[in-house]
């Protein structure tokens, strides 16, 4: 089970690493108001046939309610500092990020996981501005198919790209708040987690993914599309 805290931020930061390097147009791998109901942890979209929380409990769920979601199926707190996993290497961890750097070693050396009390004070999605969340999910072969099993509800999908290894979607909560969610579309033989990167509008837009250039998820996703 992933239970390092540098494993957690050097995959996290892969990702973000990935898809700072799509907007900067290198090759490699990488809303509107509400008005909708609540999600609530009874929801059938916030767990998968496989038994992993989704996106959709990750960006609609408070955190009080999303940790409550996360224990009910087994995730267990991993140590301080570190963040919530269960079998098959599956796990829910959040970062903040102290600094804004386009250098890939300085993002990953900034990234602070969030203690486990900081969890239930999360707003949907991550919340606060510098808050981005790493979801794991067991029981797939390819992150094209754990992002397909592990969205919850395929109506929060929006838009769909893909820039080489990696699939990226646009998705809308039920508040409708916006994400770009990505993972890379490697294949192995089920027994290995998948990682999903979870982006908000408000933590896309403080530049921690474009190196300080505070773009709006409307031109980071242009920018996907373009290179896709």
């Amino acid at each position: 089970m992933m239970n390092e805290v540098t494993m957690n931020r050097a995959a996290f930061v892969a990702g973000a690493g990935a898809l700072a390097c799509a907007l900067a147009g290198c090759s490699g791998g990488l809303g509107g108001a509400g008005g909708a109901k609540k999600a609530t942890t009874a929801d059938a979209a916030c767990v998968d046939d496989n038994a992993n929380v989704t996106v959709y409990a990750a960006i609609n769920l408070d955190g009080v309610d999303l940790v409550r979601l996360l224990k009910h199926q087994n995730y267990e707190w991993q140590g301080e500092s570190v963040g919530y996993g269960a079998a098959d290497d599956a796990g829910l961890f959040a970062f903040t990020f102290s600094k804004i750097s386009d250098d890939v070693d300085e993002l990953a050396n900034s990234a602070i996981p969030l203690s486990e009390s900081e969890y239930e004070e999360l707003e949907p999605g991550g919340g606060d501005d510098s808050v981005a969340i790493l979801l794991s999910v067991g029981g797939y072969t390819t992150g094209n198919r754990a992002l397909t099993g592990a969205i919850g509800d395929a109506a929060i999908v929006q838009e769909k790209c893909t820039i080489d290894d990696s699939v990226y979607w646009l998705v809308k909560a039920l508040d409708g708040s916006r994400y770009v969610i990505s993972a890379y579309d490697t294949e192995d033989d089920g027994d290995s987690a998948h990682d999903i990167y979870i982006y908000s509008e408000s933590f896309i837009h403080t530049g921690y993914l474009s190196g300080g250039d505070q773009i709006d998820i409307d031109e980071l996703w242009s920018r996907l599309t373009n290179a896709s």
